[in-house]
């Protein structure tokens, strides 16, 4: 249902571009520092893991997903808002193609922890190409590295607290 409406919004949206411009982000994963943090997706979800407990469960591992730090996707939104000359259309915003297994062994090089491996779960792989949006002129910020780094800083400063609503 998810998918079937966006689609459907998406089509709608662009049978509207010679009378508006339309940009469409489909942005990948989105990781990093926020005030309402999300400990339900990768690249934070393990290094909070790898931080609390020592500990990062993976299921299977394999599994790709592409990422955007979310101050690479603001800044998306602000490149299309003071570029008016950008033609309407569909845009990825993602660049990292990461595997799981790939993005706890980032985090394991910063901080040591153990990789457990359970049996997979979910086999979906997800991988986006962004060239449309870098011929542009948007150019990304941040990486996996960068958010990973700024997640252990704020857990040691006592600045990054557990809630709930993070899962």
């Amino acid at each position: 249902a998810y998918n079937k409406t966006k689609m459907i919004c998406e089509r709608l949206l662009l049978s509207y571009k010679d009378k508006i411009d339309v940009y469409i982000v489909r942005p990948a994963t989105v990781y990093g520092l926020s005030p309402r943090m999300r400990f339900d997706v990768s690249v934070n979800m393990l290094t909070f893991q790898a931080l609390k407990n020592k500990v990062m469960t993976i299921y299977g591992g394999e599994q790709v997903r592409p990422n955007i730090h979310i101050s690479d996707l603001t800044n998306t939104i602000i490149h299309f808002m003071e570029n008016e000359n950008i033609k309407s259309g569909v845009y990825n915003a993602g660049f990292e193609n990461l595997s799981i297994l790939d993005i706890a062994k980032k985090i394991n090089q910063k901080i040591d922890s153990e990789i457990k491996i359970l049996p997979v779960n979910d086999i979906r792989s997800y991988r986006l190409n962004s060239d449309k949006l870098i011929k542009t002129g948007f150019k990304k910020e941040k990486c996996v590295d960068d958010a990973i780094d700024e997640i252990i800083k704020n857990f040691n400063d006592g600045q990054l607290i557990e809630k709930d609503s993070y899962y």
